[in-house]
């Protein structure tokens, strides 16, 4: 298979070496703005665009009409509403599908796997945190939180975010936020978004929080730990089992390998553009209760 990869800078890159590796793969040619070309030069029928994403919905569009089979990088838009645009202009046995790469993460499908030991969820709390990278037309919620918006599709089942609340800062120059939390709750589970790229360390990490156990995942350090055994009595076990998890995964290459299958079987990827209008959707409803402070 030949792909031409649009737009080749920092997530491109990381995207290039690993189309790479991927056997099915023939050839990669390179389409970006920095040498000149756009997308009238695109040569192959399968395009992976990593844009900005405030330039995927026309270019998704404008792809979509020539025919091109897609992956695009996340969001596949700015609003639900765009999503369902793209929707409407796939042609029959075209391919599109939407890099939501955490869906294509063993240790995220380890977790869900890990779920029922926990008992009743009572709470979910996420922090993605980093100095960078620095977003100018976006804030944190098109840049950071459509991973975790498909990650709690995938643990609780995709329903809409209620009872939203929202505090944000921008320290920046700019329009957009640099720091946000957002809380709501997903399938009557409390949920809670920790977002920032102006945060002196990088952190993934995760905590759930059940009636009958706990887990933590820490996808930097790439570990899970199920803590059960919790109560004693009715008080809290401070001696309780703790299992950790060591799970191997290369989510890029997972995603890339998908849409090659995809393209050369005839079937519809995981994170297809259903997936993708679930994500806006919630992605709306967080963004209608942003403030700026």
């Amino acid at each position: 298979m030949k792909i031409s990869l649009v737009g080749a800078g920092y997530w491109g890159s990381k995207l290039l070496k690993e189309l790479q590796t991927i056997p099915n793969v023939s050839d990669v040619e390179i389409i970006d703005i920095k040498d000149g070309k756009d997308l009238t030069d695109i040569q192959y029928e399968n395009v992976v665009l990593a844009t900005p994403a405030w330039d995927h919905y026309k270019q998704t569009l404008k792809l979509l009409a020539q025919g091109k089979n897609l992956y695009v990088e996340k969001p596949l838009a700015l609003t639900m509403q765009e999503c369902v645009n793209i929707k409407s202009n796939i042609k029959e046995n075209q391919t599109l599908m939407v890099g939501h790469i955490f869906l294509y993460n063993d240790r995220v499908r380890k977790i869900k796997e890990l779920l029922p030991r926990l008992g009743h969820i009572q709470y979910v709390e996420m922090n993605r945190l980093n100095w960078g990278r620095f977003q100018k037309k976006i804030s944190t919620l098109h840049s950071l939180a459509p991973h975790d918006v498909s990650i709690i599709h995938y643990w609780l089942g995709t329903h809409e975010f209620r009872d939203i609340k929202h505090s944000g800062h921008r320290y920046s120059e700019y329009i957009q936020n640099d720091r946000d939390e957002f809380e709501f709750t997903c399938n009557d589970v409390p949920v809670k978004f920790n977002l920032s790229w102006y945060y002196p360390e990088k952190i993934r990490t995760t905590a759930i929080v059940g009636t009958e156990g706990m887990l933590f995942w820490d996808e930097e350090a790439r570990t899970i730990t199920l803590t059960t055994d919790i109560w004693n009595d009715g008080r809290m076990n401070y001696e309780p089992v703790v299992e950790k998890f060591d799970v191997d995964s290369n989510p890029l290459r997972n995603e890339l390998m998908e849409f090659v299958e995809c393209v050369s079987e005839g079937r519809t990827p995981v994170s297809d553009v259903d997936n993708a209008v679930d994500v806006a959707k919630n992605l709306d409803l967080l963004s209608k209760s942003f403030s700026h402070n």
